[in-house]
């Protein structure tokens, strides 16, 4: 027995609007990863990225450059290695490195009045990291 066309394309396209449910959410999160790099990051990495922030002057090194990391690994954005990097979950080169430990320190600038818990700390950094495949050059 077959459906009626107009019963399936009704069917098809309420599936549709199902799969793009998920896009405002997504523009969402990258809104506010960029809110959050604005207060977190910009200030030694710049404001787009390229590692030349205000802040970066008085480090001794220049911070790296941020919209290049997919094209250094070979197209593809290292989303675990940066989101354990920014928590300081690997271990540095040089521990005394300017770029702080956000796992341990909190988003200072975001939450100044006391950090939120690690449960919002992980969402914010996978906003973050949203954000940041974004701007992707």
């Amino acid at each position: 027995m077959q459906a009626p066309l107009g019963i399936v394309a009704t069917l098809c396209a309420a599936l549709l609007l199902g799969c793009n449910g998920g896009i405002p959410d997504a523009r969402a999160d990258v809104e506010s990863g960029r809110a959050i790099y604005a207060k977190e990051c910009a200030q030694c990495h710049g404001i787009n990225g390229d590692g030349a922030g205000a802040a970066s002057l008085g480090l001794g090194v220049v911070p790296p450059d941020l919209v290049g990391l997919t094209g250094r690994n070979d197209g593809v954005f290292p989303r675990e290695f940066v989101r354990r990097f920014v928590l300081g979950l690997l271990e540095k080169e040089d521990p005394d490195a300017a770029m702080p430990e956000f796992g341990t320190v909190g988003l200072q600038h975001v939450y100044p009045d006391g950090g939120a818990g690690a449960e919002v700390l992980h969402t914010d950094i996978a906003a973050l990291l949203d954000y940041l495949e974004t701007i992707q050059q």
